[in-house]
C-alpha cells in the first residue's frame, strides 16, 4: 500500500495541506515499469468545498528512466501540477465518469491513497522519447546494439521493415 494517504473523514471546509517525500521506496508498488527511480516531492492543497473536494497535486523531483538509445540510466526532471475532484456517491459503480480528473468515492470515505495518481502524473510528464542529450549517450552500448546517431529515425537496410520505405515513395 502507498504511503500517500489523504484523510477526507474530519476534512474541515478550507484549504489544507499535504507534503509526501517520493523517493525509490515509493515505486517498490508499481514494479520496474518506466521508472526506474525517484527523488522528490508531491505537495498536496486539499479543499473542502460543499459535498465535494478539491485537490491540487504538485509533484516535483527527478526521475530515473532508461535512455531509449543506449539503455544507461538517465534522470529527467519531473515537474508537473494536476488538479483533482473528489466526489462521493452512495453507489460510485453506477455513476458515469467520463472526466479522468474527478474521482468518485463511497460516500463516507475516510481517505483517498493517491499513490497511484502520483505514479501516472510522473509517467505522463515524461517526454514520449528519452535520450540523452546529443554526445552524452554511452558510444561502447550504441555501437554494439548496431545503432550510429547519424542514423536516428532511419530504418537500417537490413531490417524487415526497410521495404517500407520504398512503399512511400512509390505513393509519392
Amino acid at each position: 500500500m502507498s504511503e500517500i494517504i489523504i484523510p477526507l473523514h474530519g476534512l474541515s471546509k478550507g484549504r489544507q495541506e499535504f507534503e509526501f517525500k517520493l523517493d525509490d521506496s515509493f515505486l517498490d508498488e508499481f514494479g520496474n515499469g518506466v521508472v526506474n527511480g525517484v527523488d522528490g516531492a508531491a505537495h498536496f492543497a486539499v479543499e473542502r468545498k460543499g459535498s465535494w473536494i478539491e485537490i491540487v497535486c504538485a509533484v516535483e523531483g527527478e526521475a530515473k528512466v532508461e535512455c531509449d538509445r543506449c539503455l544507461e540510466d538517465l534522470y529527467l526532471p519531473v515537474d508537473t501540477e494536476q488538479k483533482l475532484t473528489v466526489r462521493f456517491d452512495a453507489d460510485p459503480e453506477e455513476v458515469v465518469n467520463d472526466d479522468d480528473n474527478t474521482i468518485i468515492l463511497v460516500d463516507g470515505t475516510s481517505e483517498i491513497d493517491l499513490g497511484q495518481t502520483v505514479y501516472d502524473f510522473i509517467c505522463l510528464s515524461l517526454p514520449l522519447q528519452k535520450v540523452h542529450p546529443e554526445g552524452e549517450c554511452n558510444m561502447e552500448t550504441v555501437s554494439k546494439i548496431g545503432l550510429d546517431s547519424s542514423m536516428e529515425g532511419q530504418i537500417p537496410a537490413n531490417t524487415p521493415f526497410s521495404g517500407l520505405k520504398d512503399l512511400l515513395k512509390e505513393s509519392n
